[in-house]
């Protein structure tokens, strides 16, 4: 659910036309795992950065969106640990970067 909203959110944000990027990441050293989606959309502007996890908070027009995605995200991503994270600049796209830790999986 949290990928999926974060890549239609960059979906939209291209508006048919640009460059989606995954890259995941493995830290040994504190535990953790991260993955980054990164767009060539739009970007967000400096006065909404701070509110786009608001529940209800969208940019969106009337009928494409509720603002919910970015903010049940969030609360998926805490319930499991982890931190979401956004950096963006206008008109050059904007990267969500997920960590999550890591768990080991005993054998049966």
């Amino acid at each position: 659910q949290v990928f999926m909203n974060v890549i239609i959110n960059a979906a939209d944000a291209m508006k048919g036309k640009g460059r989606l990027t995954l890259e995941t990441g493995n830290s040994e050293e504190d535990g953790f795992i991260a993955i980054s989606i990164s767009d060539t959309g739009a970007g967000i502007a400096p006065e909404n950065i701070n509110r786009i996890f608001d529940p209800f908070f969208t940019t969106k027009g009337v009928g494409h969106g509720t603002g919910l995605g970015l903010s049940v995200s969030y609360g998926i991503i805490q319930r499991h640990n982890g931190d979401i994270n956004v950096a963006s600049s206008p008109g050059r796209g904007a990267t969500f970067t997920i960590t999550l830790p890591k768990t080991s999986v005993s054998e049966p």
